[in-house]
Parts: C-alpha cells; structure tokens; sequence
C-alpha cells in the first residue's frame, strides 16, 4: 500500500499542476522545475520548494540529501514539465483504477516503435539495464524527449514516480520487468495485427 500513497501524492501534485498549465505563474514553475534536472538538490531550490509545499510532512526527509519519496516524485515531476513543454494540450495520464493494472511507461515507450524498432530497442533496453538511479534518470530524459518529439501519447507521470520509488528501493527487476513486459506486449499485439 506505501507505493499507491506515492502514487496518489504525485497525482496529486501533477493535477494542481496541470489544472492551472495555461497561467504565466505555473509556467515559470514548470520552467524552474526543467531547469532543475541534471542539477545537485542545493541547485533547486524554487522546483523543491514547490514539491515540499505539496507532499505530506512523513515523506519530507530530514537529512542533506533526497529521501526516496522526494527524489521519485521530484523526478517524476521533472520529466512532466520537460514533456509538457511548449504543448498546449495535456501530457498528462492520470489512472483511475488500481495502478498495478493501469498501463505504466513501457506502454507509452511502445508507441515510439515504428517500422525500424531496432533503434528504439536498443534505447529501451539500455534504459532498463541501467544499474543505478542516475543512468535511469538519463535514459528516461532521452525518452521523454523523444515522446515529446515523435509521439502525443499522454503518459501517467504518477506511476513513474511510483515505479522509480520502487527502483531506489531495490526493487529494480521489478521495475524493469514490468516495464519491459508492457513495451514488448505492444509490440507482439501489432505483430500479429491486433489493436
């Protein structure tokens, strides 16, 4: 139940977001909060600020570096805004049901799959090989990006942000797994020419 309460606190965040996308004010923010990728927790303080004003008090560390909570949900948030920016409509999935059986980012990743998927592959496979969360972070910008770019698939930011909790966890074959199962699913269902 500890990763639906991740879920739901992104979720949270990400709608109060979303709702006001269109205001100067929440576009400076989402301009701080891309600006905050790549860069030490001391160099962020306008996007952590943000994040902290939202999330319950027992997910808020105590220490000088990034909880697990703060840095799944930060990162999550970080990819939104990279995704959402310049795009006028939404980017934003939120799942209603259960989140164990929504559809997470190797659903949405499956979508840049086209007639030369060996590319595409690759990037996906180096992404879910990545042994720690700073080679995650990376690939999944590469995404982003390129979702950004080729794809207005909407992509549920609160389940990242609850899979990369569970990937600083330990639990990366977990992760990686399902994301790989919901990537390559896609791909077997258009195979066979199933929708």
């Amino acid at each position: 139940m500890e990763d639906l309460n991740v879920y739901n606190v992104t979720a949270k965040i990400l709608r109060k977001i979303d709702k006001t996308k269109d205001k100067s004010s929440t576009r400076a923010l989402l301009a701080n909060i891309r600006n905050s990728i790549n860069k030490s927790s001391y160099n962020n303080l306008d996007a952590l600020a943000f994040i902290f004003n939202n999330m319950p008090e027992k997910y808020i560390g105590s220490g000088k570096e990034l909880n697990d909570y703060e840095q799944a949900i930060l990162t999550a948030i970080q990819m939104y805004a990279l995704h959402q920016q310049s795009n006028e409509k939404s980017v934003l999935k939120i799942e209603y049901i259960e989140y164990n059986n929504g559809e997470n980012l190797g659903d949405a990743l499956s979508t840049l799959r086209g007639l030369d998927n060996k590319s595409i592959d690759r990037r996906f496979n180096a992404m879910i090989l990545s042994s720690n969360y700073l080679q995650l972070q990376n690939h999944l910008r590469q995404f982003i990006k390129l979702l950004k770019a080729k794809s207005d698939v909407k992509v549920d930011y609160a389940g990242v942000a609850n899979d990369l909790f569970w990937f600083l966890k330990n639990q990366k074959d977990r992760v990686k797994i399902k994301w790989s199962r919901s990537y390559y699913k896609f791909r077997k269902a258009n195979d066979k020419g199933e929708n």
